[in-house]
């Protein structure tokens, strides 16, 4: 397990690297260029774990684009290699996701 820290329009992963790749919303307007940027490095079969994508207007209208299977110029993410599931938290007032 290699757990790297960075900035993340900064961070250069290689091709299929990656199993599991945890945002925690640090990109807000810019989501569709870091997933364009991440998604190479994640594996067939691997995550992109989103935190916070409800509650934040400008993360939530690219989840919402997601959702809808939005073009990869809108979302950063080829169409039709992801599925979007969300993981409520009840317990908090403010962040959902």
């Amino acid at each position: 397990l290699d757990f790297v820290q960075g900035d993340a329009f900064e961070l250069e992963l290689p091709p299929n690297s990656v199993d599991v790749y945890f945002c925690d919303f640090g990109v807000g307007s810019r989501m569709k260029d870091f997933a364009q940027n991440m998604w190479p490095a994640i594996r067939p079969g691997g995550f992109l774990l989103c935190h916070s994508t409800l509650t934040n207007r400008r993360t939530r209208s690219w989840l919402e684009a997601v959702r809808r299977k939005a073009p990869f110029e809108d979302t950063g993410i080829p169409v039709d290699e992801c599925v979007e599931v969300s993981l409520l938290e009840p317990h908090k007032h403010y962040q959902n996701s």
